[in-house]
């Protein structure tokens, strides 16, 4: 009877009616809430992604005898302090070389006359109505409007900075906030945890826990190795003469790589664009050497890289991804869209988690038993 009753209560049944009233109206409030509450739910969740991240290592210095508020003030000095390295060292080069490769746009495009001559007389040949000059000056002069744009949209993302810097500065005291009380935020959880389970709600805080770090460390390692590997074969490109510009601007075409990197399954084809089409203007054969580079480190990534750091537990379907980085970009522009990614494998896990502990109550009726025949029964 006791092994009855906790097996009951480690488990949800929704009812019928449930099913039927309830849960409809919970969505249509919560995708009412989302649109009136976004910057909030925007600020909360990463923050609460921050303090996942950063919560082992404040254990660890536990473990050493630190005091928890000692170990938050020196594990976010590290974080913070890691960040500001990160965007010495990447940041300003990589943003110089865009500016240069923006200034010396006008100047690629007139030294490719003659490969667009090239291009014409294949198209005449193969009798193509298509007049190649035309269309490369369309174009050419199209990327000289929209890329400064394109460039001061990400230069000055977040612009206004009043607000920016303000909504950094809730997200930095949100996160130490719940990196403090950390322990009473894991005591509430486990005592109010739906199934009536405190080992289930310990269980189910450790699994989101772990889910969001491994993502977030896996990530940031791909990024880094893809960024640091097409960096590396634009350098190499530029140095042999095949693409002179690749070795100009191999920094910034590293860090587009590590950031679109983040970005699964679309992200590893926008990283190849803008070499690509640097690479056009000097010769169609130089954007067909960036091409095959960009396919050999992506045939790279999906076959040692991201099996061997990701795993196949972080494995979701590709159209359920662009949706969420979609929606995740509808709440939140950019950075929600970014936001979104790390939340997909809690997502994941917190699904599959309850999915052993919450059934629905079936819809079908249970055809009445009939009686069994006996002698009394009539023929």
């Amino acid at each position: 009877m006791q092994a009855d009753k906790e097996a009951a209560k480690g488990h949800i049944e929704i009812p019928r009616w449930v099913q039927l009233a309830t849960l409809p109206v919970l969505l249509i409030v919560a995708w009412f809430t989302i649109g009136l509450v976004g910057e909030a739910i925007f600020v909360f969740l990463t923050a609460m992604l921050i303090a996942l991240v950063l919560n082992p290592i404040v254990r660890a210095l536990q473990r050493a005898r630190i005091p928890r508020s000692i170990g938050v003030f020196l594990v976010y000095l590290g974080f913070i302090a890691v960040l500001v390295f990160i965007g010495v060292l990447i940041v300003p080069p990589a943003l110089r070389q865009l500016e240069s490769l923006l200034d010396t746009l006008p100047g690629l495009v007139e030294g490719a006359r003659g490969s667009i001559d090239n291009l014409q007389r294949l198209a005449d040949r193969v009798r193509l109505n298509i007049d190649v000059n035309a269309e490369a000056a369309r174009i050419a002069q199209s990327l000289s409007r929209s890329l400064p744009d394109a460039t001061r949209s990400i230069v000055n993302w977040g612009v206004s900075l009043v607000r920016g810097v303000t909504i950094t500065i809730i997200i930095v005291v949100v996160s130490i906030y719940m990196l403090l009380d950390a322990k009473r935020i894991v005591r509430f959880i486990t005592t109010h945890f739906p199934t009536r389970s405190e080992a289930d709600g310990e269980e189910f805080v450790a699994v989101v826990q772990s889910a969001v770090i491994n993502y977030v460390k896996a990530q940031v390692l791909l990024s880094v190795a893809l960024g640091a590997s097409a960096g590396l074969a634009m350098w190499l490109l530029g140095v042999t003469g095949v693409f002179p510009s690749g070795s100009k601007y191999a920094v910034f075409f590293g860090a587009w790589t590590a950031i679109m990197e983040v970005i699964p399954y679309v992200g590893p084809v926008m990283a190849a664009v803008p070499p690509t089409i640097v690479a056009l203007f000097h010769s169609p054969l130089a954007a067909l050497w960036v091409i095959i580079a960009f396919l050999l480190i992506q045939q790279v990534e999906g076959h040692i890289l991201a099996p061997l750091i990701m795993g196949s537990r972080f494995k979701v379907h590709p159209l359920l991804v662009i949706f969420v980085i979609i929606a995740g970009g509808q709440i939140h522009g950019l950075t929600g869209a970014f936001l979104a990614i790390p939340l997909i494998p809690m997502v994941k896990e917190s699904i599959t988690f309850f999915s052993s502990r919450v059934s629905f109550e079936g819809w079908h009726r249970k055809a009445p038993e009939e009686p069994l025949e006996g002698p009394d029964t009539l023929p």
